[in-house]
């Protein structure tokens, strides 16, 4: 029989040595498993928090470079961001919070969400990464890639090819959504016959309903307690719905409310004229303490008018009897190309309020009995708002019709030196929202709360964060000369392999019994002295 250790000598001699370094100063990309949905008429990139970083502190950068975020060139090539507000979103998506869920259980409760879902906005010219407020677009593709990605109960699945219902909470605003759609072999429908304004052909109906849609901000319907109020010399109302909104006549800023977003862009005073009176009812509002500190998103504004006969972007005409009241959006002081869902569902509880700005410029006559139709510069949407009979201030729900459509999954990519590698881990006891977490530390609170009673890892065991190859050797990443001996050895075994392997058939087909594998604990101190034994050049 050949001689072990001759063999592993001529293998180790001519082989290339190879370069094990834990750290590299050079930055290279990283894989990020992601998908990208259309829902409704935005669109953006859905990422499983567990899959980035454990230092949430590394988010917002990666998620500016996701979207190519900070262009001065407003076009954002550099990333999957589209230069235009409605395409410059992440969406987090995960189960709902294990400690909510675990304690709906023992207290015999069906838990309020299977989801839960935070909504990132980011700046197009600038690097804000904008955690505010909700998008109700993205909300109707967040059922549907929670179902494909089989995030949801195990009993959801075993309903087959039928209707299902996904509860979802959005962090952002901690309001809840239900998500109805179909099934199809498996996967959520996109094929059907419904449509929307602003996206081309037809899809499958989802339908969202909004529970108890308002004071996402402020926690009032009203925020300032009246139904209009004089803001920097303009009357405006003011709504904390599914987000907070600002409503102005069209007519008293000078602007005609069936204006197209091109020809908007064509009045930088009169947008400049908007963001100013929008800062100043934030401030009104109790968004926000000064209008330095408004965010870049919320409160949204909206110039408002009565229906009128006008052409949309898609050059069809929208007749006066179409619809019950127009309105164009701006957000971050860029005119809306459609109307954010969010936006309308904001303008329908504002439409059923007695005297604000909305329900005075409604059409006599409704479009349709149970909803309000809104004309924007793609179309029209009908949204149903249901107040509460006790209290015609209040909205118990809100409802709303889109499609959405998973466009791809795979890889996203972003670059960062390798030691920052490192992936939120799954503990058994720490199990909670990653977005909550990332919503309340970018808001500067803490949230340790969320992970109490997390299991602490002993100081004689490795680390929870060690890499899973090191655990059994008990190597973390700070003894990067041990770690490179294990790698070393663990390559040497793998080249060796075949040797044994080969001499193991061989015995099999003599008739001899194979070698026993041992189970012997690894001697460091004899494994570099071996190693050194067998790279000592002849």
């Amino acid at each position: 029989m050949r001689p072990f250790l001759p063999s592993c000598l001529r293998i180790r001699i001519y082989a290339p040595r190879k370069s094990y370094s834990t750290t590299s100063s050079v930055p290279i990309q990283r894989p990020l498993r992601a998908a990208y949905y259309r829902g409704g008429t935005s669109r953006a990139v859905i990422i499983q928090p567990q899959d980035l970083p454990s230092d949430r502190a590394l988010w917002p950068g990666i998620f500016r470079q996701l979207m190519g975020s900070g262009d001065p060139y407003g076009r954002q090539l550099d990333g999957m961001g589209a230069g235009i507000s409605s395409l410059s979103k992440i969406c987090l998506v995960e189960p709902y919070g294990k400690a909510q869920a675990t304690a709906a259980k023992q207290q015999g409760e069906e838990a309020q969400a299977h989801i839960d879902y935070t909504f990132v906005g980011l700046g197009i010219e600038n690097d804000e990464v904008d955690i505010a407020g909700n998008c109700g677009n993205m909300s109707s593709a967040i059922g549907p890639f929670a179902y494909n990605a089989r995030l949801l109960p195990p009993s959801m699945y075993a309903e087959g090819d039928d209707e299902v219902t996904v509860k979802t909470r959005n962090t952002n605003t901690l309001k809840y959504i239900d998500s109805t759609f179909s099934v199809v072999e498996g996967q959520a429908a996109v094929m059907g016959n419904y449509t929307i304004d602003g996206v081309t052909g037809s899809g499958s109906r989802i339908k969202l309903d909004f529970r108890h849609p308002y004071g996402s901000k402020t926690g009032k319907v009203l925020p300032t307690g009246k139904k209009m109020d004089t803001v920097s010399g303009y009357r405006v109302t003011c709504v904390d719905g599914a987000n907070p909104a600002i409503f102005i006549r069209a007519d008293d800023i000078g602007v005609d409310s069936t204006i197209l977003p091109n020809d908007f862009n064509k009045l930088p005073d009169k947008l400049a004229l908007l963001e100013t009176i929008r800062k100043a009812a934030a401030v009104v509002m109790g968004i926000a303490k000064t209008e330095e500190e408004v965010p870049r998103t919320i409160p949204k504004i909206g110039i408002v008018s009565m229906s009128s006969t006008h052409p949309v972007l898609s050059g069809a005409t929208l007749q006066t009897s179409q619809m019950d009241l127009v309105v164009r959006f701006i957000s971050d002081t860029q005119p809306h190309r459609a109307i954010p869902l969010t936006a309308a569902l904001t303008t329908a509880i504002a439409a059923r309020i007695p005297g604000t700005i909305v329900e005075q410029l409604l059409a006599p006559d409704p479009v349709m009995q149970d909803a309000i139709t809104i004309g924007h510069a793609s179309g029209r949407l009908q949204v149903n708002a249901t107040m509460d009979p006790q209290n015609q201030l209040v909205p118990l729900s809100a409802t709303v019709y889109r499609t959405a459509k998973r466009l791809f999954e795979g890889n996203a990519y972003w670059t960062s030196k390798a030691a920052q590698s490192g992936h939120a881990e799954e503990t058994p006891l720490s199990r909670h929202s990653l977005g909550m977490a990332f919503v309340l530390e970018s808001r500067g609170h803490d949230s340790s709360h969320l992970f109490e009673g997390a299991r602490q890892e002993t100081a004689t065991g490795p680390s929870a964060t060690t890499p899973r190859a090191n655990r059994s050797l008990n190597i973390t990443k700070t003894t990067g000369r041990g770690n490179r001996w294990y790698l070393w050895a663990r390559d040497f075994r793998t080249e060796t392999k075949p040797l044994r392997s080969g001499w193991s058939q061989r015995a099999h087909k003599q008739g001899k019994k194979p070698r026993r594998k041992r189970n012997r604990g690894l001697n460091l101190e004899g494994l570099k002295s071996v190693v050194r034994q067998r790279t000592t050049p002849l």
